[in-house]
C-alpha cells in the first residue's frame, strides 16, 4: 500500500511511464483495488504479500470517512 511520501513503488516508475491512482476517498477504489487482488490471486495465490496488500488497501479505502464520486 503506497503512502504519497514514501511509496518505494513510485520511486520505481519511469519518468514516461502511464500510472494510475486511486485515492480513498473515490467511492469506486476499493472495488477496483478488490478487483484487482482477485484478478493477482489467480496467478500469485492469495497468500502471496502483494494480494493480501491489496486486500488491506481495499479494507482501509472502505472505512475512508469521506467517499465521494471522482472530480
Amino acid at each position: 500500500m503506497g503512502y504519497k511520501n514514501d511509496d518505494s513503488c513510485l520511486k520505481k516508475v519511469s519518468k514516461d511511464e502511464p500510472i494510475f491512482v486511486l485515492r480513498a476517498q473515490d467511492k469506486l477504489s476499493d472495488w477496483l483495488v478488490d478487483m484487482w487482488a482477485l484478478e493477482a490471486a489467480k496467478t500469485l495465490g492469495l497468500s502471496n504479500p502483494k494480494v493480501i496488500e491489496a486486500q488491506q488497501c481495499a479494507a482501509k479505502m472502505r472505512k475512508w470517512p469521506v467517499r465521494k464520486m471522482p472530480d
